[in-house]
């Protein structure tokens, strides 16, 4: 999709105090996770996360980090896709009320001023995003976009059936393909239908399923990017845009102003980014994707 605006930054709208209060809670969330047994280590499409590539030493002879290098030239490095680690970070999910009251105005007054004007009826969870520093295995997120956009992708439902073990179906639906309900007005779970796929860990459906009927039919529309640390703290770490092949300015573009304490940068989820590996320092980010229904 050509844009006449591909994306809309708002440079130190978000004062310190702020961001270092959202860094405690993202932080004390992460320990509270990793003391209840919960990954807090980001993974991506292949499934694949830093921490369990290194628990695989032992049948992998060598970790493959794409960092910022682009698919055709992993490619033409000769490496297996399936051994390739795209991200390096640790995460937690936040859904604080008073996050949402902070980023949405700046999320619905960049939809209007870039001249997108999409329909969007729903936000995500906030991803709290860690990316420790290192100068040779640095956090970083390979190229990637964060979201398919038509309706072969949109979230489709799930079930809940059982907890031990964790098990889902899709719904029960008529000869018209609406839902079936019971008589407490609950949907009813098809259980001629196979399971629904889970990830490989067993822990959560694969991404394409979801049990929030808020999300059922539709995508992601809308990125949010909020950075939350000095940038003197940190060296590396670049926000980086691929604006496609027809791009009028630079194909490939680096954001300055983005690294900017506060600063945040709005853009269709269909964006190819990355970040690049953090030598030093640590990074720290707040993440948010809006959703609506398929474009027709």
């Amino acid at each position: 999709m050509k844009l006449l605006f591909p994306y809309i930054t708002y440079k130190n709208v978000i004062n310190l105090d702020m961001c270092q209060r959202i860094i405690d809670l993202g932080l004390s969330t992460i320990n509270e996770n990793k003391n209840n047994g919960i990954s807090t280590y980001g993974s991506t499409l292949n499934e694949k996360s830093m921490q369990e590539m290194s628990n695989e030493r032992n049948r992998v002879s060598e970790i493959l980090t794409a960092s910022d290098y682009t698919k055709d030239q992993i490619k033409n490095k000769g490496w297996d896709l399936d051994k390739v680690i795209v991200r390096h970070s640790e995460i937690c999910w936040l859904k604080d009320k008073f996050l949402y009251d902070l980023i949405l105005p700046f999320i619905g007054k960049a939809n209007k001023e870039a001249g997108w004007n999409w329909h969007i009826d729903t936000a995500e969870t906030f991803q709290f995003t860690v990316y420790h520093g290192s100068k040779d295995n640095g956090g970083f997120y390979g190229w990637h976009s964060d979201g398919f956009s038509d309706f072969n992708f949109a979230i489709r439902p799930a079930l809940k059936i059982s907890n031990e073990p964790l098990r889902f179906k899709p719904p029960k639906k008529n000869s018209d393909g609406k839902f079936l309900i019971d008589k407490n007005n609950q949907l009813l779970p098809d259980m001629e239908k196979e399971d629904l796929p889970m990830k490989k860990d067993k822990t959560s459906l694969t991404s394409i399923f979801s049990e929030d009927n808020k999300k059922w039919g539709k995508v992601r529309k809308i990125s949010m990017t909020l950075n939350l640390s000095n940038p003197d703290t940190y060296e590396g770490g670049d926000l980086k845009f691929d604006l496609g092949p027809h791009s009028k300015k630079d194909r490939i573009i680096t954001f300055d102003d983005n690294r900017s304490q506060g600063s945040i940068i709005i853009f269709p989820s269909f964006t190819y980014h990355c970040v690049t590996p953090v030598t030093s320092g640590t990074r720290y980010s707040l993440v948010l994707w809006c959703m609506g229904k398929p474009w027709q």
